[in-house]
């Protein structure tokens, strides 16, 4: 018995299952597709908003939050991440919202809440004691404005302003006040 080339049973048996898995992925990826286009996005899932706390200076102690102001739509979930890239531990305090938590230096705390009706509040980070991270210096009061508009305009960008490192004399009259509190001079105004 000589061993020839398959029969064509065999060959149009193969091309058949080939065919057949080509249409069983095709359809799959098809189904993928279509539910991704057509799946809307949770609207009670928190939006994350990033808001970070920067040394510009460590021998001045010069700090501040960027972005400093955050521009958000009422009755919205969110979650708020605040980075400390502060050499020092800070704390961090949405007085209105009851959110007052310690940050550790180079980490991200993060907290969810509803941004609830139309208001305006402000977030600080208290003064920080002298530290040998900080030369003996104390570290300044930082101060952002979390502003909750019905303004549409607004609301093209959850995040925005400018964030801009203060003075050396701005920064120590920002911590000129005792320790955990907020010096009558803050550092960013509305």
């Amino acid at each position: 018995m000589s061993r020839g080339p398959n029969p064509p049973l065999f060959t149009e048996r193969r091309h058949a299952v080939s065919k057949a898995l080509i249409l069983v992925v095709v359809l799959v990826v098809a189904v993928i597709a279509g539910y991704a286009l057509t799946s809307k996005p949770n609207p009670n899932a928190p939006q994350e908003i990033d808001l970070r706390i920067i040394e510009d200076n460590p021998v001045l102690q010069i700090d501040h939050f960027y972005p400093d102001t955050l521009y958000l739509p009422p009755n919205t979930n969110i979650t708020l991440a605040v980075q400390d890239g502060d050499d020092e531990t800070r704390v961090f305090t949405l007085a209105s919202y009851n959110q007052n938590f310690t940050i550790v230096s180079g980490t991200t705390w993060r907290v969810s809440f509803n941004t609830g009706p139309v208001g305006n509040f402000s977030f600080i980070s208290p003064i920080t004691p002298p530290s040998p991270a900080s030369d003996g210096r104390k570290g300044p009061c930082l101060e952002g404005f979390f502003y909750v508009t019905q303004n549409a305009t607004l609301l093209s960008t959850a995040t925005t302003g400018t964030g801009a490192p203060p003075t050396a004399a701005a920064a120590a009259a920002a911590a000129n006040g005792p320790i955990g509190s907020c010096a009558p001079n803050p550092l960013t105004v509305p």
